[in-house]
Formats: structure tokens, sequence, C-alpha cells
């Protein structure tokens, strides 16, 4: 009998121990799922979900990939889900050679559910009418902020590359996104002209930047989003 009692608070002490493994398992599930192939791929964590909408420089516009662009560069170095939207030519005014302005990728961003959406201003707007600018500009936030309400809107200024004086418009167009972004309660962000005068970091455009002027420009948006206090 003492036998049969001892196994039976073995039993019991086993059985705690398999309940208390289960306990630990729900509370931290796994981070990966299985791919096709049976192969576990890294999965983004929630709130790590990013979209990005801007111009050619945004896009990677003539270099090989466009896994060499900074918002690639930036999932992969944070980790980061992100859907690149950037559409060579186009601005808030202005369609691209996609064939829509911004506003006509917000559907886009929309779709892929982003907890967070960055929207650059664009030179690809000077020589527009300002206040044509203004009401493009706000309309395509708003059209963000409405569908996505619990989405962070960051907004970056627009960068100039090319050589000489920056264009007053440029600033405009800053102004403008600036403008809309917080109305909306979202965040600006003022990249500045990191690149400008550095033609070692742009290809024979002197506007575009190459390979190694967007890992500049994947590093100045990181500091300037800490600094801002946004956390992706």
């Amino acid at each position: 009998m003492r036998r049969t009692g001892t196994t039976i608070t073995a039993v019991i002490g086993a059985l705690g121990i398999i309940v208390g493994i289960g306990f630990v398992v729900a509370e931290h599930p796994a981070r990966a799922s299985a791919g096709s192939n049976g192969s576990t791929t890294p999965t983004a964590e929630p709130g790590r979900r990013v979209a990005t909408i801007g111009d050619s420089i945004m896009a990677g516009y003539g270099l090989d990939s466009d896994a060499d662009a900074w918002p690639a560069m930036l999932a992969r170095a944070d980790h980061l889900d992100v859907t690149n939207l950037a559409c060579s030519g186009a601005g808030f005014v202005v369609d691209g050679d996609c064939g829509d302005d911004f506003s006509g990728l917000v559907s886009q961003a929309v779709a892929v559910h982003p907890s967070i959406v960055v929207l650059q201003s664009s030179d690809n707007d000077l020589g527009q009418d300002p206040a044509a600018i203004d009401t493009a500009t706000r309309q395509a936030v708003d059209q963000l902020h409405a569908a996505l309400p619990h989405a962070r809107i960051v907004g970056f200024s627009t960068l100039w590359d090319q050589p000489g004086d920056v264009p007053d418009e440029v600033a405009q167009s800053s102004t403008s996104l600036r403008r809309a972004v917080e109305a909306d309660g979202g965040r600006f962000v003022d990249l500045g002209q990191p690149l400008a005068g550095h033609a070692d970091l742009l290809q024979a455009d002197s506007e575009h930047p190459t390979v190694a002027g967007q890992q500049v420009l994947t590093r100045v948006v990181e500091r300037a989003l800490r600094r801002a206090g946004v956390r992706l």
C-alpha cells in the first residue's frame, strides 16, 4: 500500500509539471510561422507593420534592386514588416510612373493594415500651385487617418539632393505635409538634406542616391525617428 501511495504521488506531481509547462507555453507563443517548404520564417511582432509612400528616392530608382532602397534596409535592420509603396515621379499632386499620385496609393497602404504609415513630400510637386499642393496633401492624409484611425501617421520632409540652393518650394511642400499630419494627430519629422553636397553618394544624375547613399538615409531616418519619439 505504501508503494501504491508513492506511485500516485509521483503521477500527481508529474501532472502538475505538465500543466505548469502548458501555462508557460501559452504565455509565450512562438514568434515564427512555418513557410510553404516547412522552414520557419520570422513574423513581425504586433505594432511593427509599416507602409511607406514617397517618390523615386524612397523607391530606390536607378538601383539594381528595390531591396537597396532605405525602407527595405530599415526593415532588415529593425526586423520590421515594411510595404514600400513609393512611386517614381509621383507627388501629392503629380502622377508618377505607377499612374497615381500619393492619394491614389492610400488604398494600397490601408490594405496592409499597418500600425505606422510614413509619407514623404516630394520635389515632383515643384511648379504646381502651392494651394493645390496644400489641398492635395491634406486630402491624402485625411483619407489615411479616416481609414486607419489607430495607425500612427509620420510625415517626412522633402529631400533635395541636386546641386545648388534648395528651392523655396521644397520647404513649402514640407510645410504642407507638416500641417496636414499634425492636424490629424500624427508626427512630422524633418530629415534635413543629408545627401546634399555629397556627390559620391549620388548616381550620375546628381539626384538619386547610390546604395551607399541609401545606407546613409537609413541611418538618418533611424536617428530622426528616435529623436522624434517614434518607435517603429
